[in-house]
């Protein structure tokens, strides 16, 4: 094929297309593509548009006027309109990438390649308006040249104005650095504590270039400066002060700072405690928990600037050690006081009566007695506790009207102990002595006692008597009231509220309504754009191998700009690893309320403790472990159905909910947590990884109660205690009608009677304790009790059909030939017959059956023979089912073939003598 034919192709083909269909024409390099046209010649392509350049140039000309190939006018045109249309607000926010402007939204409908548009077209551009965003500040200076001229410019102010010295921030980080080859020491001494992250900030560069020899060099001269004006110290002077020399110094400029601001006005107010200014005035300075181990070098000048205002103020302050010493000194001359007269006898001998002081002054024998029985004690309290002893047997000795002077002989005797404790006793009920306080004053007469019995030469005994009951009046384990427990069901579910937003998927930012030009704007611009919203940890150990460029990006751009991280990524509702104890300890406090469930098991519990489906009973349940009881326990859930008030959905429903949000919100701290927490249900991660623990939660209870302002009836601040849920659930319950043996199940209770030994003890008022009462009263009533002197009316009974009741310990049927309609339909009913499905449970392999069911299990198997014995039930149509309950229950009741052993039987079978479990006395109708 010659030219001719193929500019006559190209030209019959472009002429066939409309302006719509030339606009999708294919382009390549800004430029006609149709090699299409050709693929069945053998002619190269690129020699057949070298034969038809000419039409291909008109072609491209074409396109250009229909806006399908821009020529380089155009593109500058577009790109120097848009740029001048822009305000320095709106120029601070353009898109950047890699430190370089992003004008790609600009070329959207260029079919050209935006690189090649701005490598080939626009390039002289672009660079003068990156020079432009460098000095607004939006881009990185990337010419060591002008940061170097940035630096000598702030050389030369800090000369001119020392005072911005003090703004020059050091490191905190003198330890973790890499040093040049002359070592560290050498390094510090030349070059100084300047941080290399603030001159980044300050000359917007990146950090390694203020680390270049020629700006090393420049660093010499601002260190000079900072030396001079005594911003900073010589390294050689401070390297061995403390462990962390970068902060310390960091935290003494800073305080410097402040301190040369101050007038001697201020300074006059400012609050002493002792010697020293009291720390809450540089709280906002420093954080107070830093306060609490200040660095030494910051210590020097804090100690130096006290005094410095102790001697404005003209304060004569002494130390405690000053004062005592001071005391000494006044009490030379002064007569002996009692107490150290008492601890002088201490030393003195007396182990018989001539050891007695001759001096009879004030109860004098009765106070050299208590003394020596005071050498049992080694502790100062202790030892006071015999002195405090003594002086109310001296009151108890005036009440008697003995003597002061009397000898030990007038002021003991075999009833003093006995006659004591009622002195005592008339304190108590005054109000004056407290029960403990009482019991310790008689406790050190009582072995002051056993003292004098030792004595030689003497015959001595007396009458021993117990203490004083203890009665502490404690909340710890009394239920709440209702007003208590609206305050805290209207906590709990703000705090669920509150925690269960931090579940809710991360919504990105909306970008057409925000304020670019804020620095935590920009900081999640970097976490969904160059993150890919996966969030960092700034102190992970091993971030350098396993972060991302984006993450890397995000970490130095908050550190640059005094960002903290953590809040950040809380704030932009992002789900991290970061899980503290208010967000956790919510879900156990709502496990103690809607289960009853201790502290301890609940604290322990794992993450598979909560099974949808038991095994054998195929309801919901929860294992636990109770330490003080037989170890493992378990919860079936939902065994009762009651209306409470912080229980708006199944119990079951509640525990799924807790479990699955729980894991979901530990999630990401799960994969830091050790292998020997990592299984358990509550944990945490603040700073390291943790499962939660009591002290945790002593912690919350304080916040919550300060955090909601929850009050008592009383109007004092509400003791709260997860010991206090379980009563309360309790109490819940019994109000509600729930049966005694519902509320053993659910406490876990392996007898009745420790139910009801538990209601019995707690504080219900005077509603439910009757209720709880008349339930368990319930337990024993429920059946009719037939005697022997109404016998005679036994064959007269009759009952209607509607009211038979077949009933075992499992079950209990109304009507054993009148099943419900869907029983009826089953292929497994007979009509006419009894019902095949009663009392099936026995059977079932299935079936969990306990020590507490056998007693009832019993009285079932001799009422069920006791009949047959009659021949009451021979001749009607429950016989089949009597003989079939008859050999189900031998099986499980024989020693033989039962999985319980002999002794457990005998014992169940005599519990079983007062049980009815059925009507068995007449089986006519």
């Amino acid at each position: 094929m010659n030219d001719e034919a193929y500019r006559e192709m190209l030209n019959n083909w472009w002429n066939s297309l409309t302006n719509e269909q030339k606009k999708s024409a294919p382009i390549t390099h800004n430029s006609i593509d149709f090699r299409f046209l050709f693929n069945s010649t053998k002619t190269l392509y690129h020699e057949v548009r070298r034969y038809l350049k000419e039409d291909i140039s008109k072609i491209d000309e074409e396109l250009k006027i229909l806006g399908v190939l821009l020529n380089k006018k155009a593109y500058k045109k577009r790109l120097n309109n848009w740029w001048d249309s822009l305000t320095d607000v709106q120029k601070k926010s353009v898109p950047t990438t890699r430190n370089s402007v992003d004008l790609r939204h600009l070329f959207n409908d260029a079919r050209l390649n935006y690189n090649s548009i701005r490598h080939y077209y626009l390039w002289e551009d672009i660079n003068k308006i990156e020079e432009e965003l460098k000095q607004l500040g939006t881009l990185l200076n990337d010419d060591d040249k002008v940061i170097e001229t940035l630096m000598c410019d702030f050389i030369s102010d800090c000369e001119s104005n020392p005072d911005q010295l003090w703004d020059v921030e050091l490191t905190t980080r003198v330890y973790n650095r890499k040093l040049i080859a002359e070592g560290r020491d050498h390094y510090f001494e030349q070059y100084g504590l300047i941080s290399a992250a603030y001159l980044a900030n300050k000359f917007n560069c990146k950090p390694y270039r203020c680390s270049k020899p020629v700006m090393l060099e420049l660093r010499k001269q601002l260190n000079q400066l900072l030396l001079k004006y005594e911003v900073s110290l010589p390294y050689r002077k401070i390297k061995d002060s403390s462990h962390a020399i970068g902060s310390d110094m960091n935290h003494r400029r800073i305080f410097l700072k402040w301190k040369n601001g101050l007038t001697d006005e201020e300074k006059l107010e400012l609050p002493m405690f002792g010697k020293v200014i009291d720390k809450i005035a540089l709280s906002h300075l420093v954080s107070i928990e830093r306060l609490q181990t200040i660095g030494p070098l910051l210590a020097f000048e804090f100690k130096r600037f006290s005094s410095e205002v102790l001697i404005l103020k003209g304060t004569d302050y002494k130390t405690f050690k000053e004062r005592k010493d001071l005391r000494k000194e006044k009490a030379l001359g002064k007569e002996e006081s009692p107490r150290s007269a008492f601890y002088k006898l201490r030393h003195k001998k007396l182990v018989s009566i001539e050891d007695f002081s001759s001096e009879k002054g004030w109860y004098e024998d009765v106070r050299h007695v208590f003394a020596v029985a005071s050498l049992k004690a080694s502790s100062k309290s202790g030892i006071a506790n015999y002195y405090i002893g003594y002086t109310h047997y001296c009151d108890f000795l005036e009440t008697k009207e003995v003597f002061s002077d009397s000898s030990f002989k007038e002021c003991f005797d075999s009833w003093s102990l006995r006659d004591f404790k009622e002195f005592l006793g008339e304190k108590i009920g005054e109000k004056t002595l407290s029960t403990a306080h009482a019991n310790t004053i008689l406790s050190s007469l009582r072995i002051t006692l056993n003292r004098l019995k030792t004595f030689r030469n003497i015959s001595f005994n007396y009458l021993p008597t117990d203490g004083f009951e203890v009665i502490r009046e404690t909340l710890a384990y009394k239920p709440y009231t209702l007003n208590e427990r609206k305050q805290i069901h209207e906590m709990l579910e703000r705090e669920m509220t509150r925690v269960k937003k931090k579940l809710e998927p991360y919504k990105k930012l909306d970008r057409k309504n925000v304020n670019l030009d804020d620095s935590k704007i920009q900081a999640r611009i970097i976490f969904e754009d160059d993150c890919n919203c996966i969030p960092p940890y700034w102190n992970s150990e091993d971030r350098n191998r396993n972060y991302t460029k984006g993450q890397r990006k995000l970490c130095s751009f908050a550190a640059t700009r005094r960002l903290s991280l953590a809040e950040l990524l809380e704030e932009w509702g992002v789900l991290t690893r970061r899980v503290l104890t208010g967000d956790i300890g919510v879900y156990v406090l709502k496990m103690a309320q809607v289960l009853g469930m201790n502290l301890s098991p609940i604290l322990e519990l794992d993450i598979d403790d909560y099974q949808e489906h038991h095994p054998l009973t195929n309801k919901p349940c929860l294992t636990y472990w109770k330490e003080r009881s037989t170890g493992e326990k378990m919860i079936h859930l939902d065994l009762f159905h009651a209306e409470l008030q912080w229980l708006t959905m199944s119990q079951q429903k509640f525990v799924e909910t807790v479990f699955d949000e729980v894991i979901q919100l530990t999630s990401e701290a799960r994969k830091y947590m050790p292998d020997d927490i990592s299984n358990r249900l509550f944990v945490t991660f603040q700073k390291a990884p943790k499962a939660l623990a009591e002290m945790d939660m002593s912690k919350l209870y304080s916040d919550l109660v300060e955090k909601y302002q929850l009050k008592d009836n009383d109007g004092e601040p509400l003791l709260l205690r997860t010991t206090r849920f379980r009563p309360t659930l309790v109490s819940e319950l019994v109000d509600a009608g729930i049966s005694i043996r519902e509320i053993q199940y659910l406490l876990g209770h392996t007898s009745i009677y420790t139910t009801m030994k538990y209601l019995d003890q707690l504080e219900f008022d005077r509603v439910i304790k009757e209720k709880a009462k008349k339930a368990i009263e319930d337990i024993y009533s429920s059946t009719i009790q037939v005697s022997d002197h109404d016998s005679s009316k036994k064959q007269q009974r009759r009952y209607d059909e509607n009211l038979i009741i077949m009933k075992t310990p499992l079950g209990g049927c109304k009507n054993i030939f009148d099943p419900p309609e869907f029983i009826k339909k089953s292929s497994l009913y007979v009509k006419g017959k009894p019902c095949s499905q009663y009392n099936k449970c026995l059977s079932c392999e299935y079936v969990m059956l306990t020590k507490i069911h056998l007693p009832e299990l019993f009285a079932m198997q001799r009422d069920y023979l006791g009949s047959l014995e009659s021949g009451a039930v021979v001749n009607t149509p429950y016989y089949a089912v009597v003989l079939e309950n008859i050999s189900l229950l031998d099986d499980i009741l024989n020693p033989e073939t039962s999985e319980f052993d002999e002794d457990t039987l005998m014992e169940a079978k005599e519990n079983s003598l007062f049980i009815e479990t059925t009507i068995l006395d007449s089986w006519s109708c």
